[in-house]
């Protein structure tokens, strides 16, 4: 089983956390959206603490959505994969999250 986690200071590119300049709010409707169009089904949601977990039949993903400040707002991907060889395909899951939530907020490079 690989499980992969972004971070503001990641090794990889790919797995570097994405920072938006759109409200908690914005961000995270987008994020069920790109997520529900991807394919994975929302198990659990909390507000309170800005978490969302979402699964398929390979793997389980946990999102952070985190506010600074009313316009800086950072998500965060946590990607269990449920295969024992994944040979980088969670890394291009994430990557390709990234790219949808990208065209549906506003980025903001850090």
């Amino acid at each position: 089983m690989a499980i992969y986690k972004t971070s503001d200071n990641a090794k990889d590119a790919r797995l570097i956390t994405n920072w938006f300049s759109n409200d908690y709010k914005e961000c995270s409707q987008a994020v069920k959206k790109v997520c529900l169009n991807f394919g994975y089904r929302l198990k659990h949601e909390s507000e309170d603490y800005g978490e969302f977990i979402f699964t398929r039949k390979r793997d389980t993903l946990d999102v952070r959505i985190i506010s600074l400040t009313k316009r800086e707002t950072a998500i965060d991907f946590i990607i269990n994969s449920h295969i024992i060889f994944d040979f980088g395909r969670s890394k291009a899951i994430i990557e390709d999250l990234y790219e949808r939530l990208r065209r549906e907020l506003r980025f903001l490079k850090k």
